[in-house]
């Protein structure tokens, strides 16, 4: 089994501990990133390839408590293999972050980089975590270098762009996600948060070529017809909205902000009735929903 499946279920784990938390509820593709780049080894481990026996911390087996205290007892083994080293370490922190103790997840991030310092991918994970804990500044630092040893990965560009999004430094955001978008032009994530960065910026129409591209690359995404749908209702295109927010719907009939949007355009066109129906749905279905469509610049 491969080490970043051990990450995959630290995942789900995170969705269904503490689904606020960074690492855990980002609406982008960083946490699936994060999970693929601690596998610094790079090639399947199994009971009949590994020279070890099987252990909680590279099996994907057990609770997250059983995977911490397997990667502990590994670290703790003596081991000289630098390499499994850092995939304990950065399994652990991702662990942490299930429980929510992002200071916890830092200090292991803070002991792969130290083992390896050459390893971007051990700055581009930290970086998350400050991120998570605003702190923009180190965030920032740790992508400088991690981008300064391997330019060609998107990824870095796109976690750096989200960072100065946080910042309110739009015009660099927008710089890396350009990056993102030319290095990965396959992946929606780049045209994703470009797109919100747009509509920050009240550039309605960029907004929705991005969005439309995310939809053209995956048709099945909810997020891309609500985002876009939310940028129709921005610029007052309510037929256009209407046809993305019951798109959405179709793929996922409880999305909270797919109903809001419904619900507005519904009210808007001279049905309230219907509209105060979905809207309050919305509501039961996930009470803090207004506040954030409010966060859209919806009134």
């Amino acid at each position: 089994m491969r080490l970043r499946a051990i990450l995959l279920v630290l995942i789900a784990a995170l969705i269904a501990v503490v689904g606020a938390l960074y690492w855990a509820n980002r609406e982008t593709d960083v946490t699936a990133k994060l999970a693929e780049r601690t596998n610094t080894v790079g090639e399947t481990v199994t009971p009949e390839q590994s020279d070890e026996p099987a252990d909680p911390c590279f099996d994907a087996k057990g609770t997250v408590k059983d995977v911490l205290d397997g990667c502990a007892a590994f670290i703790a083994s003596g081991t000289t293999d630098k390499k499994k080293l850092v995939t304990a370490h950065s399994i652990r922190a991702m662990a942490f972050s299930a429980t929510g103790n992002l200071d916890a997840a830092l200090v292991e991030m803070n002991a792969a980089v130290e083992i390896n310092p050459e390893r971007a991918n051990s700055y581009f994970m930290r970086a998350a975590g400050y991120d998570a804990k605003k702190d923009y500044d180190k965030a920032l630092a740790d992508l400088d270098t991690a981008i300064g040893m391997n330019d060609k990965d998107g990824d870095y560009y796109l976690l750096r762009g989200e960072v100065y999004s946080h910042k309110g430094d739009f015009d660099k955001a927008l710089a890396d996600l350009n990056e993102k978008v030319k290095l990965d032009p396959e992946a929606t994530s780049g045209y994703s948060h470009r797109g919100q960065i747009y509509r920050q910026r009240n550039e309605y129409d960029l907004a929705i070529a991005d969005y439309t591209e995310v939809i053209k690359l995956d048709s099945r995404d909810v997020k891309g017809h609500v985002d876009r749908g939310w940028i129709y209702v921005l610029k007052d295109d309510l037929d256009n909205a209407a046809i993305d927010f019951d798109n959405a719907l179709k793929l996922q009939e409880n999305n909270a902000s797919a109903l809001v949007g419904r619900g507005v355009v519904k009210s808007r066109k001279g049905q309230p009735t219907d509209g105060a129906s979905d809207l309050a749905l919305a509501k039961r279905l996930e009470p803090g929903i207004f506040d954030e469509i409010k966060k859209l610049g919806v009134k």
